[in-house]
């Protein structure tokens, strides 16, 4: 008798397939098409259709994410794991994100007391994960950066605009 294993799709992750979310993961922290093949012992084109398939699934789940948060969506970029958008519930620009590390997470801006709550380390180590999984480099000592302000230079960073905390890469 044979077993199969079944594998549990999840919205965080995007719903994309193990194999799937290793090829992204790769692909987002800047290896070509043709390494990542290499590295994993597989066709070029078939690292190419998994990707667009994993960037049609993550652009899914993120609109997915920003419609049951009532997020208005101003830009989306599956490639990059990133939507942008407003939140009138919160009055606030609103972004979500998508990761192979840490799935996909929903950030409000804020100006809020970073000090004294109690999520200031998870929010600050997330963050970098996110910034470490697209190889950028930020600026300053990130252990002293609120993570509020860790959030606008990431974030500034994915869509591509400048910020005092990031660097060019």
């Amino acid at each position: 008798m044979a077993y199969r294993i079944e594998q549990k799709l999840t919205l965080i992750f995007g719903y994309l397939t193990p194999k799937q979310k290793i090829i992204w993961d790769l692909k987002s922290s800047g290896l070509q098409e043709v390494a990542i093949a290499k590295k994993l012992s597989i066709t070029r084109q078939t690292v190419h259709k998994s990707l667009d398939t994993a960037n049609l699934k993550i652009g899914d789940a993120l609109q997915e994410i920003a419609k049951i948060n009532k997020i208005d969506i101003e830009t989306l970029n599956a490639q990059k794991g990133f939507l942008k958008g407003y939140s009138n519930h919160f009055k606030t620009p609103a972004f979500v994100t998508f990761s192979a590390k840490n799935g996909i997470q929903v950030w409000y801006k804020h100006e809020g007391n970073c000090e004294k709550c109690k999520k200031i380390e998870t929010c600050r180590s997330t963050l970098l994960a996110e910034a470490k999984d697209r190889n950028f480099l930020l600026l300053d000592d990130t252990s002293k950066i609120l993570p509020s302000k860790l959030a606008d230079a990431l974030f500034a960073k994915i869509a591509g605009e400048q910020n005092e905390h990031t660097k060019e890469d």
